[in-house]
Protein backbone atom coordinates (compact mmCIF):
# COMPACT_ATOMS: atom_id res chain seq x y z
CA UNK A 1 0.00 0.00 0.00
CA UNK A 2 2.70 2.25 0.74
CA UNK A 3 4.29 1.49 -2.27
CA UNK A 4 1.17 2.41 -4.41
CA UNK A 5 0.86 5.51 -2.54
CA UNK A 6 4.44 6.62 -3.17
CA UNK A 7 3.86 5.83 -7.23
CA UNK A 8 0.36 7.59 -6.92
CA UNK A 9 2.23 10.76 -5.41
CA UNK A 10 4.67 10.92 -8.45
CA UNK A 11 2.38 10.20 -11.03
CA UNK A 12 0.17 13.04 -9.92
CA UNK A 13 3.06 15.03 -9.91
CA UNK A 14 4.03 14.45 -13.11
CA UNK A 15 0.51 15.23 -14.14
CA UNK A 16 0.62 18.66 -12.78
CA UNK A 17 3.72 19.60 -14.45
CA UNK A 18 2.77 18.15 -17.27
CA UNK A 19 -0.43 20.28 -17.45
CA UNK A 20 1.44 23.22 -16.51
CA UNK A 21 4.28 23.26 -19.65
CA UNK A 22 2.85 25.38 -22.26
CA UNK A 23 0.87 27.28 -19.62
CA UNK A 24 3.64 29.50 -18.55
CA UNK A 25 3.18 31.77 -21.42
CA UNK A 26 -0.73 31.53 -21.88
CA UNK A 27 -1.39 34.51 -19.24
CA UNK A 28 1.32 36.48 -20.83
CA UNK A 29 -0.37 35.49 -24.14
CA UNK A 30 -3.20 37.43 -23.28
CA UNK A 31 -1.55 40.72 -22.60
CA UNK A 32 0.35 40.84 -25.78
CA UNK A 33 -1.13 44.09 -26.86
CA UNK A 34 0.47 45.43 -23.57
CA UNK A 35 4.20 44.94 -25.61
CA UNK A 36 5.30 48.36 -26.71
CA UNK A 37 7.54 48.37 -29.79
CA UNK A 38 9.13 51.22 -31.46
CA UNK A 39 11.27 51.67 -34.58
CA UNK A 40 13.79 54.16 -35.28
CA UNK A 41 13.25 55.49 -38.64
CA UNK A 42 9.33 54.71 -38.48
CA UNK A 43 9.18 53.72 -42.11
CA UNK A 44 12.25 51.63 -42.63
CA UNK A 45 14.89 53.23 -44.64
CA UNK A 46 17.14 51.99 -47.86
CA UNK A 47 21.12 53.33 -47.25
CA UNK A 48 23.86 52.24 -49.46
CA UNK A 49 23.50 48.23 -49.79
CA UNK A 50 21.16 48.25 -46.90
CA UNK A 51 17.76 48.70 -44.40
CA UNK A 52 18.98 49.49 -41.15
CA UNK A 53 16.78 50.04 -38.55
CA UNK A 54 16.76 50.51 -34.30
CA UNK A 55 13.94 48.34 -32.51
CA UNK A 56 13.15 48.89 -29.06
CA UNK A 57 10.74 45.93 -27.21
CA UNK A 58 9.61 47.09 -24.15
CA UNK A 59 7.47 44.30 -21.35
CA UNK A 60 5.57 46.30 -18.83
CA UNK A 61 5.15 45.67 -15.15
CA UNK A 62 3.54 42.15 -13.70
CA UNK A 63 3.64 40.75 -17.49
CA UNK A 64 6.89 38.86 -17.99
CA UNK A 65 6.56 35.01 -16.25
CA UNK A 66 9.48 33.95 -14.62
CA UNK A 67 9.61 30.39 -16.49
CA UNK A 68 8.89 31.53 -19.96
CA UNK A 69 11.27 32.16 -22.76
CA UNK A 70 10.29 33.78 -25.87
CA UNK A 71 12.16 33.64 -29.43
CA UNK A 72 11.58 37.28 -31.02
CA UNK A 73 12.22 37.11 -34.98
CA UNK A 74 11.81 40.60 -36.89
CA UNK A 75 10.47 39.76 -40.51
CA UNK A 76 9.69 42.19 -43.11
CA UNK A 77 6.87 40.85 -44.76
CA UNK A 78 5.83 42.32 -48.46
CA UNK A 79 3.51 40.79 -51.36
CA UNK A 80 4.00 37.18 -51.46
CA UNK A 81 7.78 37.55 -50.14
CA UNK A 82 9.44 37.97 -46.78
CA UNK A 83 13.07 38.98 -45.16
CA UNK A 84 13.90 37.57 -41.72
CA UNK A 85 16.38 39.15 -39.63
CA UNK A 86 18.67 37.34 -36.43
CA UNK A 87 15.78 36.42 -33.94
CA UNK A 88 16.25 37.76 -30.20
CA UNK A 89 16.11 35.96 -27.40
CA UNK A 90 14.47 37.29 -23.74
CA UNK A 91 13.75 34.36 -21.01
CA UNK A 92 11.91 34.98 -17.81
CA UNK A 93 13.95 35.34 -14.06
CA UNK A 94 13.86 32.01 -12.89
CA UNK A 95 15.07 30.67 -16.59
CA UNK A 96 18.58 29.45 -16.23
CA UNK A 97 20.12 30.99 -19.33
CA UNK A 98 22.34 33.67 -20.80
CA UNK A 99 19.26 35.22 -22.13
CA UNK A 100 18.29 38.95 -21.83
CA UNK A 101 16.21 38.79 -18.77
CA UNK A 102 12.97 40.51 -17.99
CA UNK A 103 11.66 41.29 -14.48
CA UNK A 104 8.17 40.04 -13.84
CA UNK A 105 7.76 42.86 -11.44
CA UNK A 106 9.19 45.80 -13.27
CA UNK A 107 9.27 44.64 -16.46
CA UNK A 108 11.71 45.07 -18.96
CA UNK A 109 13.00 46.12 -22.27
CA UNK A 110 15.53 45.32 -25.03
CA UNK A 111 17.18 47.50 -27.98
CA UNK A 112 18.20 45.31 -31.46
CA UNK A 113 19.79 46.89 -34.32
CA UNK A 114 18.24 44.84 -37.25
CA UNK A 115 20.23 45.49 -41.26
CA UNK A 116 19.13 43.60 -44.26
CA UNK A 117 19.74 43.79 -48.22
CA UNK A 118 16.68 45.55 -49.64
CA UNK A 119 16.65 47.23 -53.12
CA UNK A 120 13.30 47.86 -53.42
CA UNK A 121 10.68 51.12 -52.60
CA UNK A 122 7.28 48.70 -51.46
CA UNK A 123 4.01 48.89 -48.86
CA UNK A 124 4.71 46.24 -46.47
CA UNK A 125 5.33 46.04 -42.93
CA UNK A 126 7.90 44.72 -39.98
CA UNK A 127 6.60 42.19 -37.83
CA UNK A 128 7.92 40.98 -34.95
CA UNK A 129 7.35 37.13 -34.56
CA UNK A 130 6.91 35.61 -31.32
CA UNK A 131 7.01 32.33 -30.54
CA UNK A 132 7.76 30.77 -26.84
CA UNK A 133 8.87 27.65 -24.49
CA UNK A 134 8.93 27.03 -21.00
CA UNK A 135 11.85 26.33 -19.05
CA UNK A 136 13.01 22.96 -19.70
CA UNK A 137 13.13 21.76 -16.30
CA UNK A 138 9.62 19.95 -17.60
CA UNK A 139 11.74 17.20 -19.97
CA UNK A 140 8.82 16.62 -22.08
CA UNK A 141 8.37 20.50 -23.29
CA UNK A 142 8.32 20.82 -27.31
CA UNK A 143 9.99 23.47 -29.11
CA UNK A 144 9.74 27.22 -29.51
CA UNK A 145 5.56 27.28 -30.39
CA UNK A 146 3.95 30.59 -32.18
CA UNK A 147 2.82 32.91 -30.23
CA UNK A 148 2.15 36.40 -31.42
CA UNK A 149 2.64 38.58 -33.95
CA UNK A 150 3.52 42.59 -33.26
CA UNK A 151 3.53 44.97 -35.82
CA UNK A 152 6.93 47.08 -35.42
CA UNK A 153 7.41 49.57 -39.02
CA UNK A 154 5.73 50.30 -42.02
CA UNK A 155 7.44 49.12 -45.40
CA UNK A 156 10.79 50.24 -46.69
CA UNK A 157 11.42 54.08 -48.34
CA UNK A 158 13.62 53.55 -51.32
CA UNK A 159 14.23 57.29 -52.40
CA UNK A 160 17.78 56.22 -52.86
CA UNK A 161 17.13 53.74 -55.63
CA UNK A 162 15.61 56.29 -57.68
CA UNK A 163 19.21 57.40 -58.79
CA UNK A 164 19.89 57.75 -61.82
CA UNK A 165 23.04 55.67 -63.28
CA UNK A 166 22.97 53.16 -60.17
CA UNK A 167 21.96 49.65 -61.19
CA UNK A 168 20.75 47.01 -58.66
CA UNK A 169 22.54 44.13 -59.79
CA UNK A 170 26.33 43.45 -61.18
CA UNK A 171 24.86 41.07 -63.74
CA UNK A 172 22.23 43.48 -65.15
CA UNK A 173 22.74 43.42 -69.29
CA UNK A 174 19.91 45.54 -70.26
CA UNK A 175 18.28 48.38 -68.79
CA UNK A 176 15.90 51.28 -70.60
CA UNK A 177 17.54 53.46 -73.16
CA UNK A 178 17.74 56.90 -73.15
CA UNK A 179 14.18 58.41 -73.30
CA UNK A 180 14.65 60.08 -76.66
CA UNK A 181 16.16 58.82 -79.84
CA UNK A 182 17.94 61.98 -80.74
CA UNK A 183 21.02 62.82 -78.63
CA UNK A 184 23.19 65.68 -78.99
CA UNK A 185 26.75 65.80 -77.11
CA UNK A 186 27.87 68.57 -74.87
CA UNK A 187 31.31 69.96 -74.45
CA UNK A 188 32.30 66.33 -75.67
CA UNK A 189 30.02 64.47 -73.06
CA UNK A 190 26.61 62.87 -73.14
CA UNK A 191 24.85 62.20 -70.20
CA UNK A 192 22.78 58.87 -70.16
CA UNK A 193 20.94 58.45 -66.18
CA UNK A 194 22.15 61.38 -64.31
CA UNK A 195 26.33 60.24 -65.19
CA UNK A 196 28.24 61.78 -68.10
CA UNK A 197 29.96 59.54 -70.95
CA UNK A 198 32.52 61.07 -72.27
CA UNK A 199 33.34 60.93 -75.99
CA UNK A 200 36.45 60.40 -77.82
CA UNK A 201 37.69 63.22 -80.43
CA UNK A 202 38.33 62.56 -84.36
CA UNK A 203 41.30 64.45 -85.28
CA UNK A 204 40.17 65.35 -88.83
CA UNK A 205 40.54 68.30 -90.80
CA UNK A 206 38.24 68.68 -93.57
CA UNK A 207 40.81 70.73 -95.93
CA UNK A 208 44.27 69.00 -95.78
CA UNK A 209 47.31 70.62 -97.14
CA UNK A 210 49.97 68.56 -99.10
CA UNK A 211 53.82 70.06 -100.16
CA UNK A 212 56.56 69.30 -102.52
CA UNK A 213 60.13 71.27 -102.39
CA UNK A 214 63.02 71.26 -104.26
CA UNK A 215 66.29 72.84 -105.34
CA UNK A 216 68.64 73.64 -108.14
CA UNK A 217 72.25 73.98 -107.12
CA UNK A 218 74.82 76.09 -108.74
CA UNK A 219 78.84 76.60 -109.04
CA UNK A 220 80.66 79.10 -106.97
CA UNK A 221 79.93 82.49 -108.87
CA UNK A 222 77.40 81.24 -111.53
CA UNK A 223 73.68 81.68 -111.50
CA UNK A 224 73.89 79.01 -114.97
CA UNK A 225 71.35 76.28 -114.48
CA UNK A 226 73.42 73.05 -115.25
CA UNK A 227 71.56 70.26 -117.26
CA UNK A 228 72.70 67.57 -114.56
CA UNK A 229 70.86 69.46 -111.64
CA UNK A 230 67.36 69.01 -114.15
CA UNK A 231 67.74 65.08 -114.25
CA UNK A 232 67.68 65.04 -110.45
CA UNK A 233 64.75 62.78 -108.68
CA UNK A 234 63.59 65.46 -106.63
CA UNK A 235 63.22 67.78 -109.50
CA UNK A 236 60.87 65.01 -111.36
CA UNK A 237 59.27 64.58 -107.65
CA UNK A 238 58.43 68.01 -108.23
CA UNK A 239 57.08 68.07 -111.15
CA UNK A 240 54.96 65.28 -110.85
CA UNK A 241 53.11 66.53 -107.46
CA UNK A 242 52.84 69.78 -109.46
CA UNK A 243 51.09 68.50 -112.85
CA UNK A 244 48.90 65.81 -110.88
CA UNK A 245 47.33 68.47 -107.95
CA UNK A 246 47.14 71.26 -111.12
CA UNK A 247 44.58 68.89 -112.55
CA UNK A 248 43.30 67.31 -109.30
CA UNK A 249 39.47 67.34 -107.70
CA UNK A 250 38.64 69.57 -104.96
CA UNK A 251 42.30 70.61 -104.70
CA UNK A 252 44.03 74.41 -105.65
CA UNK A 253 47.16 74.64 -105.99
CA UNK A 254 49.12 77.65 -104.57
CA UNK A 255 52.12 79.50 -105.60
CA UNK A 256 55.38 77.79 -106.78
CA UNK A 257 57.93 79.59 -105.00
CA UNK A 258 60.99 80.00 -106.47
CA UNK A 259 63.84 81.43 -103.79
CA UNK A 260 67.44 82.30 -104.94
CA UNK A 261 70.19 82.48 -102.25
CA UNK A 262 74.02 82.71 -102.88
CA UNK A 263 76.62 81.17 -100.29
CA UNK A 264 78.11 84.22 -97.59
CA UNK A 265 81.67 84.26 -98.67
CA UNK A 266 82.81 87.07 -100.88
CA UNK A 267 81.60 90.77 -101.48
CA UNK A 268 77.79 90.84 -99.82
CA UNK A 269 76.55 93.12 -102.85
CA UNK A 270 77.50 91.03 -105.36
CA UNK A 271 75.81 88.08 -103.69
CA UNK A 272 72.88 89.71 -103.21
CA UNK A 273 73.07 90.25 -107.47
CA UNK A 274 73.83 86.88 -107.39
CA UNK A 275 71.01 85.47 -105.80
CA UNK A 276 68.37 87.39 -107.65
CA UNK A 277 70.01 86.19 -111.03
CA UNK A 278 69.83 82.46 -109.17
CA UNK A 279 66.01 83.01 -108.54
CA UNK A 280 65.48 84.14 -112.20
CA UNK A 281 67.38 81.35 -113.55
CA UNK A 282 65.89 78.96 -111.94
CA UNK A 283 62.67 79.91 -112.56
CA UNK A 284 63.00 79.47 -116.29
CA UNK A 285 64.71 76.34 -115.86
CA UNK A 286 61.33 75.04 -113.94
CA UNK A 287 59.07 76.38 -116.11
CA UNK A 288 60.38 75.07 -119.12
CA UNK A 289 60.16 71.65 -116.83
CA UNK A 290 56.58 71.98 -116.64
CA UNK A 291 55.61 73.03 -119.80
CA UNK A 292 51.69 71.90 -119.88
CA UNK A 293 50.77 72.27 -117.03
CA UNK A 294 48.50 75.25 -117.23
CA UNK A 295 47.10 77.75 -114.37
CA UNK A 296 50.59 77.92 -112.53
CA UNK A 297 51.58 81.35 -110.57
CA UNK A 298 55.02 82.30 -109.85
CA UNK A 299 56.20 84.30 -106.90
CA UNK A 300 60.27 84.80 -107.67
CA UNK A 301 62.40 86.18 -104.49
CA UNK A 302 65.90 86.28 -103.80
CA UNK A 303 67.55 86.37 -100.48
CA UNK A 304 70.68 87.16 -100.84
CA UNK A 305 73.59 85.62 -98.51
CA UNK A 306 71.94 82.72 -96.28
CA UNK A 307 73.60 83.27 -93.15
CA UNK A 308 70.58 81.29 -91.46
CA UNK A 309 70.70 78.41 -93.68
CA UNK A 310 74.93 78.28 -93.09
CA UNK A 311 74.58 78.54 -89.34
CA UNK A 312 71.66 75.67 -89.25
CA UNK A 313 74.03 73.30 -91.66
CA UNK A 314 77.40 74.04 -89.34
CA UNK A 315 75.42 73.10 -86.41
CA UNK A 316 74.21 69.98 -87.72
CA UNK A 317 77.61 69.04 -89.27
CA UNK A 318 80.69 67.22 -87.80
CA UNK A 319 82.91 69.95 -88.39
CA UNK A 320 85.73 69.79 -85.58
CA UNK A 321 85.90 73.77 -84.23
CA UNK A 322 81.87 74.20 -85.41
CA UNK A 323 81.65 75.93 -82.04
CA UNK A 324 83.94 78.08 -82.97
CA UNK A 325 82.47 79.33 -86.14
CA UNK A 326 78.91 79.30 -83.94
CA UNK A 327 80.71 81.76 -81.80
CA UNK A 328 81.80 84.50 -84.35
CA UNK A 329 78.36 84.34 -85.58
CA UNK A 330 77.14 85.54 -82.26
CA UNK A 331 80.08 87.97 -81.76
CA UNK A 332 79.16 89.61 -85.34
CA UNK A 333 75.97 90.79 -86.77
CA UNK A 334 77.99 92.39 -89.76
CA UNK A 335 78.20 90.12 -92.82
CA UNK A 336 81.58 91.55 -93.39
CA UNK A 337 82.86 91.36 -90.33
CA UNK A 338 81.54 87.38 -90.44
CA UNK A 339 83.42 86.64 -93.52
CA UNK A 340 86.55 88.22 -92.67
CA UNK A 341 86.72 86.94 -89.65
CA UNK A 342 85.60 83.18 -90.72
CA UNK A 343 88.31 83.60 -93.78
CA UNK A 344 90.98 84.04 -91.29
CA UNK A 345 90.14 80.57 -89.50
CA UNK A 346 92.25 79.30 -92.90
CA UNK A 347 92.09 75.27 -91.73
CA UNK A 348 88.30 75.95 -90.56
CA UNK A 349 87.46 77.71 -94.34
CA UNK A 350 88.99 75.18 -96.36
CA UNK A 351 86.26 72.65 -94.34
CA UNK A 352 83.37 75.20 -95.01
CA UNK A 353 84.29 75.74 -98.74
CA UNK A 354 84.26 71.81 -99.32
CA UNK A 355 81.62 70.83 -96.82
CA UNK A 356 79.22 74.01 -96.21
CA UNK A 357 79.54 76.35 -98.48
CA UNK A 358 78.19 75.07 -102.08
CA UNK A 359 75.14 73.76 -100.51
CA UNK A 360 74.07 77.26 -100.17
CA UNK A 361 74.65 78.16 -103.65
CA UNK A 362 70.55 77.40 -104.77
CA UNK A 363 67.47 78.03 -106.03
CA UNK A 364 65.11 76.71 -103.66
CA UNK A 365 61.39 75.78 -105.05
CA UNK A 366 58.54 75.34 -102.89
CA UNK A 367 54.59 74.35 -103.81
CA UNK A 368 51.38 73.77 -101.82
CA UNK A 369 48.62 72.14 -102.59
CA UNK A 370 45.09 72.29 -100.60
CA UNK A 371 42.65 69.47 -100.78
CA UNK A 372 39.04 70.84 -100.11
CA UNK A 373 37.61 67.62 -98.39
CA UNK A 374 34.42 66.18 -99.15
CA UNK A 375 31.04 67.41 -97.54
CA UNK A 376 29.63 66.65 -94.52
CA UNK A 377 26.70 65.44 -96.33
CA UNK A 378 28.79 63.49 -98.57
CA UNK A 379 30.69 61.82 -95.74
CA UNK A 380 27.57 61.17 -93.67
CA UNK A 381 26.14 59.13 -96.53
CA UNK A 382 29.26 57.63 -97.30
CA UNK A 383 29.49 56.45 -93.66
CA UNK A 384 25.79 55.27 -93.25
CA UNK A 385 26.46 53.40 -96.79
CA UNK A 386 28.96 51.16 -94.96
CA UNK A 387 32.02 52.47 -96.93
CA UNK A 388 35.33 51.29 -95.23
CA UNK A 389 37.31 53.80 -97.57
CA UNK A 390 36.59 56.74 -95.60
CA UNK A 391 39.39 57.13 -93.20
CA UNK A 392 39.20 57.05 -89.42
CA UNK A 393 38.97 60.43 -88.77
CA UNK A 394 36.61 61.06 -91.58
CA UNK A 395 34.01 57.97 -89.83
CA UNK A 396 34.76 59.13 -86.04
CA UNK A 397 33.35 62.69 -87.70
CA UNK A 398 30.92 61.44 -89.48
CA UNK A 399 29.02 59.85 -86.31
CA UNK A 400 29.25 63.75 -84.87
CA UNK A 401 26.86 64.42 -87.86
CA UNK A 402 23.88 62.26 -86.76
CA UNK A 403 22.05 63.01 -83.69
CA UNK A 404 20.19 59.38 -84.39
CA UNK A 405 21.83 56.54 -81.90
CA UNK A 406 21.68 54.03 -84.20
CA UNK A 407 22.69 55.49 -86.91
CA UNK A 408 25.81 56.71 -84.32
CA UNK A 409 26.01 53.46 -83.18
CA UNK A 410 26.25 52.09 -86.70
CA UNK A 411 29.04 54.33 -87.96
CA UNK A 412 30.94 53.61 -84.85
CA UNK A 413 30.97 50.13 -84.91
CA UNK A 414 31.96 50.11 -88.94
CA UNK A 415 35.14 52.49 -87.86
CA UNK A 416 35.69 49.73 -84.81
CA UNK A 417 35.68 46.71 -86.80
CA UNK A 418 37.59 48.51 -89.75
CA UNK A 419 40.71 49.81 -87.98
CA UNK A 420 40.32 48.66 -84.71
CA UNK A 421 40.45 52.33 -83.03
CA UNK A 422 40.17 52.82 -79.62
CA UNK A 423 38.42 55.73 -79.87
CA UNK A 424 35.72 54.41 -81.93
CA UNK A 425 35.05 51.27 -79.68
CA UNK A 426 34.57 54.31 -77.07
CA UNK A 427 32.50 56.05 -78.70
CA UNK A 428 30.76 52.99 -79.72
CA UNK A 429 30.33 52.02 -76.07
CA UNK A 430 28.47 55.05 -75.13
CA UNK A 431 26.10 54.74 -78.04
CA UNK A 432 25.17 51.05 -76.42
CA UNK A 433 24.72 53.13 -72.85
CA UNK A 434 22.04 55.23 -74.42
CA UNK A 435 20.44 52.31 -76.21
CA UNK A 436 20.33 50.25 -72.91
CA UNK A 437 22.71 47.53 -73.86
CA UNK A 438 25.16 47.76 -70.35
CA UNK A 439 27.00 44.53 -71.17
CA UNK A 440 27.91 45.63 -74.73
CA UNK A 441 29.17 49.18 -73.49
CA UNK A 442 31.14 47.27 -71.37
CA UNK A 443 32.74 45.21 -73.61
CA UNK A 444 33.51 48.35 -75.84
CA UNK A 445 34.80 50.14 -73.75
CA UNK A 446 37.17 47.26 -72.48
CA UNK A 447 38.83 47.16 -75.90
CA UNK A 448 39.04 51.07 -75.98
CA UNK A 449 41.33 51.15 -72.15
CA UNK A 450 44.16 52.97 -73.90
CA UNK A 451 42.10 55.60 -74.20
CA UNK A 452 42.46 58.45 -70.95
CA UNK A 453 38.70 58.83 -70.58
CA UNK A 454 37.51 55.60 -70.62
CA UNK A 455 38.24 54.77 -67.32
CA UNK A 456 35.83 57.45 -66.51
CA UNK A 457 33.69 55.69 -68.26
CA UNK A 458 33.79 52.00 -67.20
CA UNK A 459 33.60 53.26 -63.83
CA UNK A 460 29.76 55.15 -64.87
CA UNK A 461 28.75 51.57 -66.72
CA UNK A 462 29.76 49.90 -63.64
CA UNK A 463 28.02 51.57 -61.56
CA UNK A 464 25.11 51.61 -63.93
CA UNK A 465 25.55 47.67 -63.67
CA UNK A 466 25.75 47.21 -59.32
CA UNK A 467 29.40 46.76 -59.84
CA UNK A 468 30.28 48.94 -56.97
CA UNK A 469 33.40 47.35 -56.08
CA UNK A 470 34.43 47.92 -60.17
CA UNK A 471 33.39 50.97 -60.30
CA UNK A 472 35.68 52.01 -57.52
CA UNK A 473 38.74 50.77 -59.37
CA UNK A 474 37.84 52.34 -62.26
CA UNK A 475 37.35 55.84 -60.77
CA UNK A 476 40.92 55.35 -58.99
CA UNK A 477 42.33 55.72 -62.49
CA UNK A 478 39.83 58.76 -63.82
CA UNK A 479 40.34 62.22 -63.76
CA UNK A 480 38.76 63.88 -61.22
CA UNK A 481 37.19 66.54 -62.35
CA UNK A 482 35.70 65.18 -65.28
CA UNK A 483 34.07 61.65 -63.21
CA UNK A 484 32.31 63.98 -60.72
CA UNK A 485 29.21 63.00 -61.37
CA UNK A 486 29.83 59.25 -61.63
CA UNK A 487 31.59 59.61 -57.62
CA UNK A 488 28.99 61.08 -56.98
CA UNK A 489 26.40 58.58 -58.11
CA UNK A 490 28.73 56.02 -56.51
CA UNK A 491 28.58 58.05 -53.13
CA UNK A 492 25.16 57.99 -52.99
CA UNK A 493 24.40 54.10 -53.70
CA UNK A 494 27.00 53.60 -50.65
CA UNK A 495 24.83 55.91 -48.73
CA UNK A 496 27.77 58.35 -48.25
CA UNK A 497 25.04 61.56 -49.00
CA UNK A 498 27.47 64.28 -47.61
CA UNK A 499 29.97 63.61 -50.25
CA UNK A 500 26.77 62.87 -53.19
CA UNK A 501 25.97 66.33 -52.63
CA UNK A 502 29.58 67.86 -53.41
CA UNK A 503 29.57 66.12 -56.58
CA UNK A 504 25.79 66.31 -58.05
CA UNK A 505 23.77 68.51 -59.92
CA UNK A 506 19.89 68.21 -60.93
CA UNK A 507 17.71 65.39 -60.51
CA UNK A 508 20.65 62.70 -58.45
CA UNK A 509 21.30 65.44 -55.79
CA UNK A 510 17.98 66.01 -55.37
CA UNK A 511 18.01 62.62 -54.92
CA UNK A 512 20.64 62.65 -52.25
CA UNK A 513 19.17 65.91 -50.62
CA UNK A 514 15.53 63.83 -50.10
CA UNK A 515 17.68 60.88 -48.33
CA UNK A 516 19.07 63.66 -46.48
CA UNK A 517 16.09 64.81 -45.36
CA UNK A 518 16.89 68.33 -47.22
CA UNK A 519 13.07 68.47 -48.37
CA UNK A 520 14.29 72.16 -49.48
CA UNK A 521 17.24 71.30 -51.07
CA UNK A 522 15.65 68.52 -52.92
CA UNK A 523 13.21 70.83 -54.45
CA UNK A 524 15.85 73.46 -55.15
CA UNK A 525 18.16 70.95 -57.55
CA UNK A 526 15.00 69.16 -59.08
CA UNK A 527 13.79 72.63 -59.83
CA UNK A 528 15.07 73.07 -63.76
CA UNK A 529 15.26 69.25 -64.29
CA UNK A 530 12.25 67.78 -67.13
CA UNK A 531 10.77 64.38 -67.76
CA UNK A 532 8.11 61.53 -65.82
CA UNK A 533 11.02 60.90 -63.45
CA UNK A 534 11.62 64.15 -62.63
CA UNK A 535 7.71 64.68 -61.85
CA UNK A 536 7.52 61.28 -59.88
CA UNK A 537 10.19 62.87 -57.57
CA UNK A 538 8.17 66.28 -57.20
CA UNK A 539 5.23 63.78 -56.42
CA UNK A 540 7.10 62.75 -53.43
CA UNK A 541 8.56 66.27 -52.14
CA UNK A 542 5.07 67.51 -52.14
CA UNK A 543 3.97 64.81 -50.63
CA UNK A 544 6.40 65.04 -47.88
CA UNK A 545 5.37 68.56 -47.35
CA UNK A 546 2.12 67.52 -46.90
CA UNK A 547 0.66 69.05 -50.08
CA UNK A 548 -1.87 66.18 -51.31
CA UNK A 549 -3.17 67.97 -54.55
CA UNK A 550 0.06 68.82 -55.80
CA UNK A 551 1.56 65.03 -55.00
CA UNK A 552 -1.05 64.04 -56.74
CA UNK A 553 -1.08 66.31 -59.92
CA UNK A 554 2.84 65.53 -60.52
CA UNK A 555 2.70 61.68 -59.68
CA UNK A 556 -0.61 61.78 -62.43
CA UNK A 557 1.48 63.89 -64.82
CA UNK A 558 4.68 61.46 -64.28
CA UNK A 559 2.53 58.19 -64.83
CA UNK A 560 0.78 60.01 -67.72
CA UNK A 561 4.20 60.28 -69.50
CA UNK A 562 6.05 56.85 -68.26
CA UNK A 563 3.40 54.34 -67.50
CA UNK A 564 5.56 52.21 -65.78
CA UNK A 565 5.65 54.42 -62.69
CA UNK A 566 2.24 53.60 -62.29
CA UNK A 567 3.14 49.98 -61.02
CA UNK A 568 6.21 51.30 -58.80
CA UNK A 569 3.95 54.18 -57.07
CA UNK A 570 1.75 51.45 -55.90
CA UNK A 571 4.53 49.64 -54.27
CA UNK A 572 6.08 52.83 -53.06
CA UNK A 573 5.44 53.47 -49.07
CA UNK A 574 6.22 57.22 -49.78
CA UNK A 575 2.89 57.26 -51.39
CA UNK A 576 0.72 54.25 -49.68
CA UNK A 577 -1.49 56.76 -47.98
CA UNK A 578 -2.11 58.81 -50.85
CA UNK A 579 -3.60 56.10 -53.25
CA UNK A 580 -5.72 55.56 -50.98
CA UNK A 581 -7.50 58.80 -51.87
CA UNK A 582 -6.95 58.78 -55.62
CA UNK A 583 -6.67 56.47 -58.41
CA UNK A 584 -3.79 56.76 -61.31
Amino acid sequence: MKRLATVGLVLSLMATLFVSCGECYEKMQKKQDQIQVTCVPEVLTLKGSTVDADLTVSFPEMFFDPETILKITPVFVYGDGEVACAPKYVQGEDVVGNYTAISRIEGGSYTQHISFPFEKAVVGTLELRIEAKCFDECKETPDFTPWATVAAAKGISAVQALAQGVGAAATAAIVAPVAVEQVKPANGKVVANGTDYVLSEANFERSSVKSAEAEIKYQINSSTVNKKQLSQEQIALFKEFVAANSAAERTTLGNLYASGYASPDGPEKFNNKLSEKRSQTGAKAMKNQLKGVEGLNYEIASYGEDWDGFKTLVENSNIEDKDLILNVLQMYSSPIERDQEIKNMSAVFKVLAEEILPELRRTRFAVEATYAGLTDEEILAAAKAGCTKLDIEHLLHAATLTDNVAEKSAIYELAANTYGDARAYNNLGVCKVLSGDLKGAKAAFEKAEAQPEVAGNLAAVALAMGDLESAKKYLSSADAEAVKATQGALALAEGNYQEAKANLNGYNLAIAELCDNNVEGAKKAIAEVKGADADYVRAIIANREGDADKAAAYLKSAVAAKPELKAQAQNDIEFYELLQTIEL
